[in-house]
C-alpha cells in the first residue's frame, strides 16, 4: 500500500522532519535536486541545453540546486525566476547565493529557445489560486519549448496543478517527467493532473512515515505486493459452499449479456457458486453461454417465494446489471433491499432506479450498515447525488462522501480513476490500475459481478470494493496488452482475471 497526500499534509510532514526530526531544510533541498538529476538522466544522455525555470518559493530552490549540479557537470544552464526577488523564501535565498557564488546569473526575462530540457521549478504544491500574468506567460513559454522538442521535467508537480484535485488552475506546464518527493500527490493521480504529470517518479528524500503524527494520510492505493496478503484465503479442504454463494439479479429483455458478464466475474475471482434471477426470455442464452450458473427465471412477474427461498441460500446478493428500469426491476430491487440481509452490490438499474424513486432511496439509506455498496458511474452518481456534471468534475469526492454518509454505505466511484470511499472511514482508496481500453460496454458488470465474488469469500467490505476495483484494471492492463487497447471487449477483462490472480 502507498499513501497519497494532499499539500497540506505533505507540508506538515515536510515541516516535522525538519523541525522535530532535525533533518534541516537545505539538506532536503539537496537531496531533492539530486533525486532529480538521477531520475531524469537514469536512461537519457546529459543534455546539452538546460532552462531552469523557477519560482520564488522552495519548489524554486529545488530547481535552482537542480540547475547547479547540472552546470557543475558541464551542461549549459540557463537560469531564469519569475517573481519579486526580495519574495523568496530564506531556503531559495541561499540557493540564489549559491549560483552567484558559483559565477552564474538568475535571469529576470524568459526568452524561449532551442533547449534540450527545461524543469518547470514554479510552484509546487502550493498553488490554491488561478495561475495569472508573468507566471501564466511562464508556463505558456515552458509548453512552447515543450512543442519544439524540449524535454519537459516537473519537480513536484507541474505547475498550475492543483495538488489536492488534479484541476488546472488557470493553465499548467504538459510535462514529460515528473518528479515528486517522499509521496505521489492526489493531483498526480487525479485527471487532468494525471495527463498532464508525464511519466511520474517518486523519491525518497528522508520524508518518512515517521513523520505521521497526527495520523496517517487520508488516500491510498494498492501496489501489486499487496494483492497476496489481501485476497480471501482459500482452506484446502473447502468445497463450493465454503468460497461463497452469490445471488444475482440482472439482464432484461435484449440484455441477457449482463447476466453472463457479471456472472462470469463472480466465479472467476473464487466465488464457490452463483445463482441467477432473470426474465425467461434469457434462460436459454444464459444455460448456454453461462451453465455453470443456476437460474430462477420467470415470465411475467418473479414469484417473490422463489426470490426470499435464494436471497436465504446466498451469502451476498448482487442487483442491477441490465435489468432495466421496469415494474419487475422496481419490484425486485424494492424486494432485496426491505428483506435482504448482509452483503449487497447494487450497480447500474438499480442505482438508477434508487435515483428515481424515493421509496427504495430510503430503503437503501435504512439498510444495514456497512452491508451495501454502490458502484455507480459518473452519470449515475449524478443522479443519485442530485448534481450536475460540471458540479460532479469540481467536487467529486465531496459528492461520494456525502452521498455514502446518507446512505451508510460504500460507494465506489467508478471513472476513469475511481475512488472508493465508506460512511464514516477516514480513508480513500485511489485506484491507480486500468486504462482506457477499459472504456467499454459491461466493463461495470465485470467489476461488480468481481467485488460480489469477493465478498463471497468472506473479505472485509471496503477491503472487498477496493481490491475488486484494482484486480479489474490489472485485468484491464492485461488485455490491454493481447489484444490492444481499441480492441478490448468486457468479457476480455473476465479471460485475463485467472492470469492476474496466478500472478499476483
Amino acid at each position: 500500500m502507498k499513501y497519497i497526500l494532499k499539500a497540506h499534509e505533505m507540508k506538515e510532514y515536510d515541516r516535522d522532519t525538519s523541525e522535530r526530526i532535525g533533518i534541516p531544510s537545505m539538506v532536503l533541498m539537496e537531496r531533492a535536486a539530486l533525486s532529480v538529476v538521477d531520475a531524469a538522466f537514469k536512461n537519457r544522455q546529459m543534455p546539452g541545453k538546460v532552462l531552469i525555470v523557477a519560482g520564488t518559493g522552495n519548489n524554486g530552490g529545488d530547481g535552482l540546486a537542480v540547475g547547479r549540479l547540472l552546470a557543475l557537470k558541464g551542461v549549459e544552464v540557463t537560469f531564469f525566476m519569475a517573481g519579486a526577488p526580495e519574495k523568496m523564501s530564506e531556503e531559495t535565498k541561499a540557493q540564489a547565493a549559491i549560483i552567484k557564488n558559483l559565477g552564474f546569473s538568475i535571469q529576470g526575462k524568459l526568452e524561449v529557445k532551442e533547449y534540450d530540457m527545461v524543469v518547470d521549478a514554479l510552484f509546487g504544491i502550493g498553488l490554491s489560486r488561478n495561475v495569472e500574468g508573468e507566471y501564466l506567460g511562464a508556463i505558456e513559454k515552458i509548453n512552447d519549448c515543450g512543442r519544439r522538442g524540449a524535454f519537459i521535467c516537473a519537480l513536484d508537480i507541474p505547475s498550475g496543478i492543483c495538488a489536492d484535485t488534479g484541476r488546472i488552475l488557470g493553465g499548467a506546464v504538459r510535462a514529460d517527467l515528473t518528479v515528486t518527493f517522499a509521496f505521489a500527490k492526489r493531483g498526480h493521480l487525479l485527471y487532468p493532473g494525471r495527463e498532464y504529470t508525464g511519466k511520474l517518479v517518486v523519491k525518497d528524500i528522508g520524508i518518512t512515515q515517521q513523520s505521521f503524527r497526527k495520523g496517517k494520510p487520508e488516500a491510498f492505493c494498492y501496489e501489486r505486493s499487496d494483492v497476496g496478503g489481501l485476497l480471501p484465503k482459500r482452506r484446502p479442504d473447502g468445497n463450493k459452499g465454503t468460497f461463497g454463494k452469490v445471488l444475482l439479479l440482472a439482464g432484461s429483455h435484449d440484455m441477457g449479456g449482463a447476466c453472463i458478464l457479471c456472472g462470469g466475474s463472480i466465479l472467476r475471482v473464487g466465488a464457490g457458486m452463483v445463482k441467477i434471477i432473470t426474465p425467461s426470455c434469457n434462460r436459454e442464452i444464459v444455460q448456454k453461454k453461462f451453465p455453470e450458473a443456476m437460474l430462477y427465471t420467470f415470465d411475467e412477474m418473479p414469484d417473490l417465494k422463489q426470490v426470499r427461498s435464494s436471497m436465504d441460500w446466498a451469502d451476498v446478493i448482487v442487483a442491477g446489471p441490465g435489468m432495466g428500469t421496469g415494474k419487475n426491476a422496481g419490484l425486485l430491487i424494492e424486494y432485496v433491499l426491505r428483506e435482504g440481509k448482509g452483503p449487497m452490490v447494487l450497480d447500474a438499474d438499480a442505482l438508477n432506479l434508487i435515483a428515481a424513486h424515493e421509496r427504495l432511496r430510503m430503503l437503501a439509506a435504512a439498510y444495514e450498515a456497512g452491508e451495501l455498496i454502490l458502484t455507480p458511474h459518473p452519470g449515475e452518481l449524478i443522479r443519485l447525488a442530485r448534481t450536475g456534471m460540471e458540479e460532479y468534475h469540481s467536487q467529486r469526492e465531496r459528492f461520494l462522501s456525502e452521498l455514502a454518509g446518507e446512505m451508510g454505505s460504500i460507494i465506489v466511484g467508478k471513472d476513469a480513476v475511481t475512488i472508493a470511499v465508506q460512511a464514516g472511514r477516514k480513508e480513500v482508496y485511489i485506484n491507480t490500475s486500468g486504462n482506457d481500453g477499459m472504456a467499454t460496454a459491461g466493463s461495470g458488470d465485470v467489476l461488480a459481478g468481481m467485488i460480489g465474488g469477493l465478498l463471497a469469500q468472506k473479505a472485509d467490505a471496503f477491503d472487498a470494493a477496493c481490491l475488486g476495483v484494482y484486480l479489474h484494471g490489472l485485468a484491464g492492463e492485461e488485455a490491454s496488452l493481447k489484444n490492444g487497447r481499441r480492441a478490448v471487449v468486457a468479457s476480455d477483462l473476465i479471460k485475463n482475471i485467472p492470469f492476474v490472480m496466478e500472478d499476483l
